[in-house]
This record gives C-alpha cells, structure tokens and sequence, in this order.
C-alpha cells in the first residue's frame, strides 16, 4: 500500500508540472505575469490534481485489498497494463488541450471531444503541419518514458512478516487500506464540505488566462461529459420569478409612457416587398478589426466591410450569441441563442422542431440553397441544413480536386466567383421565385492558409483576403441587372478567439461582430445603433417583408420602438446579457462568478440574463 500512496502522489507531481508547462507553452500570454502568479496557479490547481489522482488511483487502491486476501502475481500484471493504458489518455489531453487552447482560448471540455467524433481529419486541421508531426512522437515518447519510470510501482505491496500472526497482520493491512481508500474519495469529491469539486474550485484570479491555467484538462474535459440533462441546468430561480424577470425586461421596450412615435417609413429598411437574398456568413470576423465600429483598428484588414457601412445598412452594436461555427449558425437561420454547454445542432431531433428562417422564406415563395466551400457533414451540419428546407446545398465535393487549394476546402475568391456566376446568370435573372441564398466563407479559419499577403499577423491577412474577396464582389454585383432587386446581409458566424491577443473570450468586446446590409432592395443608407444580436435577424427581415414570424420566440425587430434593446451571448459554461444601461458577465464553472464591472446595483442585468438562460434551456428541454 505504501508503494500506491507514493503513486498517488507521482500523479498529483505530474498533474503539477502540466500547468508551467502549459504557460510556457502559450509564453505570448503568461509571459506578463510575475513568477509569483507562476506558483499561484500550480497551488490554487492542486484542488483539481488531487482529485483526478485520486480518481486515477481509485481502482489500484480497491484492487490492492483484494491482493491482500488473494496475494500473487496477477496484481502485478495488473498494475503493469493499467498504467500502461491509463497513461496514454492522460497523455493524448495534455498535448492536445495545449494546442486547442491556441485557437480556442479555453481549455478542454466536451465540446471538442463531439468535434473530433463529427469529423476527425477535419478537426486535425487546427493543428499547424509542425505540431501534427512533433506532437504523435512527443505522445508517444513521454507515454513510453512514463510507464517506464513506473515500473517501481510494478510490485506488490502485502508482504507478510514472521513476527505478526497471519490473519492479525491480513486485518491489520486491510484496516489500513480501507482507511486510505476512504482518504482517497474525500479526494476525489474534493473535500467533506457539502460542494463537490468542480472546474470553478481553482479559479482565483480576475485574470481569466490564470483561472484557466490553474484548471487540470482531465478534470475538465471528463466533468463536461456528464452534463446531460437539460432540464436540470443553469436553474437560478424559481419558474415563477423567472417569468417575472422576462416580464420585467420585455417592459423595458416602452418606459415611462414612452410611445412609439417613429413612423413606419422611418421603420422601414427596404424598399422592395420580396426582394431577392443573399446571406454572406463571414467566418470568425471581429468587429475589433473593423474601423467602421472601432475606429482604433488597423484600416487594412476589412476596409470593404467598413466602406459598405457607408453605403449600406451598418449596425454597430451588434453581437454574436456563441463562440462556435455550430453554435453561431443556429443562431441566425433558427434565431435559437447558442448555449454555453451544448450543441442543439448535432441533436437532429431538435434541429428538426425548431422555427426556419429558410423554412419560413420557402413557406412564402422563396427557392433556397447554401455554398459552402467545406464538409457540411461536420458538426451535423447538412442534417441542420435539411431541417430549414435546404435541399441544394454546395460543397466541397462539388469542385474539382484542383480548387480545393485550403486545408479546410475551397478558398474564398473561387466560392464568391461562383457565387457571382450563379445570381447573375441568364437562369437565375429571368426566373420568378425569389430566392434565399446563404453563403459561408471559411478562409479566415485556422490554420489561415491563403493566396494572398498583406499582413504579417495570418488570422488579420486571412481576414482581409476575404474581405478583399467580397468587396471585389460586390463592386461586381453592382454593375449587374442583378443588384436592383438583391438584398446582401454580411455578418459573421462568430470571433476569432485570439484577436486581438489580449482579448479574454468572456468579454463583451470579444462578442460584437459587425453586421451590414447592401443591395439595391435597401431604401437608403443608414447607421443603427441598437443593441441586438443574431437571433435578432429572422423577427427584423420578416418584418420587413410583412411576413409572420410570431414562432421565432427570442427573435425580436431591431427596428421596433417597443421592444427591449438587449443581447444575450454564451461562452464555454457562462454566459454575458447586455442592455443599453448594464452588462453583466457570468463564469458558471466559477459557481456564477460575475466577470463583468458593469454598474448595476439593482443587480438588474444579473437577473434577466439568469432568467434568459434558464428559460433558453427550459425551451430546449422541451424540443
């Protein structure tokens, strides 16, 4: 048994040293912070090593009382292969949330183990080309190097002594090891207190990259997994102040007697009926690097989007309602806001009792299709896609192997070509459906490889190709019979998590995208300043066009007086709520730490955002 508590703790010494090696290894991040912050996070992250070592021990230490009353060798045989096998996964998370970390900014959960089962070749794409080559070798040789140095647990430990009576020193030791292995699941619940351990447990920093360093992957990654039930997540309150909480907000909308005075005219955004559209989903776009909503960016890096707010419908205090490309789609095309711990894309069941806004387009007369350059199998994205009535959907398949020039497929310049061909070809010019079109770009994903240079920095450089690919596009549009009678909505799927560095992934900032409309179906340009977000496009367009869309229940009209201005967004497990007056900012595996500095001391926007997520999951538990 002493030969086991030891292994204990080479565990938890092991689970330590993942955290400096973790900071060196995003040194661009760690390197501001002073060696005493170093050693604050492997103390504060202790919580978590001591219990994933428990965790890890748990089955040697249980088997170890059986070798006591049934001693031989096939304990040690036992001993020799579960290490062997218990290894290699804790292994395979360090390499592997030490990188994902670089594109995600958070570390690893369940999110990206559903990203490698959708599609596993895609999901190495996020990997540069050096690291899928040194990573497998540094596995396996750290793996190898780590049995081996553990052969000195191989032995067994019960050794009987000529002094002490046979069946005194049996009980003797199982009284021992029954003691340790009760010692041992205090570890694993993290304490005799009644909270359990949890990822928030070693958070103790308002430096969030600190909390996130001090966290174990294991601990991580493994807790995700059992969040299951959707009915019992984020309750902060009962149903009944829930409810009063949403009624409070929606009153927002006409305060003190306020009427809503504006005139429908001024209402107003387009100046046709049934326009045809175009819908560019712009892939991890920032609205930090659009000098038409900051005027501090770098003027290179989207100088089209930030040239059509001047000629078009600009908004800028828009957002976007998640951090991922699943999560980010769903909130446009169903108006259904992202959620901090799940996918509702991946679950066809309820992809497929949702509201459309392609379904609903298609109701009242429209054709439909999407193109997209890559696999739209990843994330059960095609079966999302057939649930809105997409039948004609692009993909990577559908070009020549010649064209698939990116890692991720068909750079941006050939699809906005193709996408040109296809609005202004005769066909399409004398057909009399409107049509919805939806076009997703993927240029500006990692690892950023584009036919183009501007920019040093390869997320900034892959951004302005894209750019410079829609403005080209554009420009081209409007030369064409096409353009009079064309609605263009561009707006992105998400943030990029890393731009600029210093960004958390929590914060506001990180979550405003930019958003305009173009085209000769709109009435005149205009800036718009409301607060609003994705979810928010379907109530505004069908509005617009005179068509119902009373189903899409957290969609609202941007242009409507009466409704609240607010944004809701979510995060990896919290979640931020925005109103013209208060933002509150909350870190749900922190135990509902507030993040936000926002003064609100009637705790306003606390209790609508607490009540928006309940509700949001109250909703999806139902579908």
């Amino acid at each position: 048994m002493k030969k086991k508590i030891a292994l204990y703790f080479v565990f938890v010494l092991l689970f330590a040293l993942q955290k400096p090696l973790f900071m060196l290894y995003h040194w661009n991040i760690f390197s501001a912070y002073p060696l005493g912050e170093w050693l604050n996070v492997v103390l504060h992250g202790l919580p978590h090593d001591l219990t994933c070592a428990g965790y890890v021990m748990a089955l040697p230490f249980i088997l170890t009382i059986v070798n006591i009353w049934l001693p031989g060798q096939w304990h040690v045989f036992f001993m020799r292969w579960y290490l062997r096998l218990i290894l290699l996964p804790i292994v395979l998370i360090f390499f592997v949330d030490l990188e994902l970390y670089t594109h995600w900014g958070f570390r690893l959960d369940s999110t990206a183990f559903g990203f490698f089962l959708d599609s596993p070749l895609t999901a190495l794409e996020y990997a540069p080309l050096w690291a899928l080559i040194v990573f497998p070798v540094a596995i396996f040789a750290v793996w190898w190097l780590l049995q081996k140095l553990l052969t000195l647990f191989y032995a067994k430990d019960y050794v009987l002594t000529d002094n002490v009576p046979f069946l005194i020193h049996i009980l003797q030791q199982t009284g021992v090891a029954l003691l340790l292995c009760g010692l041992l699941f205090v570890a694993i619940r993290g304490g005799v207190t009644t909270s359990t351990m949890n990822v928030g447990r070693v958070y103790y920093s308002q430096e969030m990259p600190l909390n996130q360093a001090a966290t174990n992957p294991l601990f991580s990654f493994f807790s995700s997994l059992g969040k299951k039930d959707l009915s019992k997540q984020y309750r902060f309150m009962s149903d009944e102040e829930a409810e009063e909480a949403m009624l409070e907000l929606l009153r927002l909308g006409a305060k003190d007697g306020e009427a809503a005075d504006a005139s429908q005219s001024d209402r107003q955004l387009l100046n046709i009926d049934r326009p045809n559209i175009l819908l560019v989903l712009l892939e991890s776009f920032n609205a930090s690097a659009c000098t038409a909503v900051n005027p501090d960016a770098d003027p290179r890096i989207l100088p089209n989007v930030s040239r059509l707010y001047g000629e078009g419908i600009g908004f800028t205090n828009f957002f976007a309602n998640s951090f991922r490309t699943d999560r980010g789609i769903v909130s446009i095309l169903a108006s259904y806001p992202g959620q901090p711990t799940y996918s509702v894309m991946k679950d066809q069941n309820k992809c497929n009792n949702m509201q459309h806004l392609s379904k609903r387009l298609n109701e009242n007369g429209y054709s439909l299709q999407y193109i997209h350059g890559g696999d739209v199998d990843f994330t059960n994205q095609k079966g999302f896609l057939r649930s809105g009535n997409f039948i004609d959907i692009v993909r990577d398949t559908d070009f020549p192997i010649t064209d698939r020039l990116s890692k991720w497929g068909v750079p941006d310049g050939i699809m906005f070509d193709y996408t040109l061909n296809l609005i202004t070809s005769e066909e399409t010019l004398s057909a009399t459906q409107p049509y919805f079109k939806v076009l997703q770009t993927l240029s500006s994903h990692e690892p950023f490889d584009v036919p183009f240079h501007r920019l040093d920095d390869p997320y900034c450089n892959s951004a302005a190709y894209t750019d410079s690919c829609l403005g080209a596009f554009i420009d081209s549009l409007k030369v064409t019979p096409a353009w009079d009678n064309l609605l263009v909505m561009i707006l992105p799927d998400h943030c990029y998590a890393k731009y600029p560095e210093t960004m958390q992934n929590h914060e506001l900032a990180h979550f405003r995208i930019p958003m305009v409309w173009t085209g000769g179906a709109i009435k005149s340009p205009r800036i718009i300043s409301t607060i609003a977000s994705q979810i928010d496009i379907s109530a505004t367009l069908l509005n617009q066009m005179g068509i119902d869309h009373d189903d899409f229940v957290f969609s609202k009209d941007i242009m409507d007086p009466m409704l609240p201005h607010f944004a809701f967004y979510s995060f990896s497990d919290g979640f931020g709520f925005v109103t013209d007056s208060c933002t509150y900012i909350q870190d749900n595996k922190r135990d509902g730490f507030a993040l936000s500095d926002s003064d609100d001391p009637e705790g306003k926007a606390e209790r609508w955002g607490k009540a928006y997520l309940q509700r949001l999951y109250d909703d999806l538990s139902e579908r």
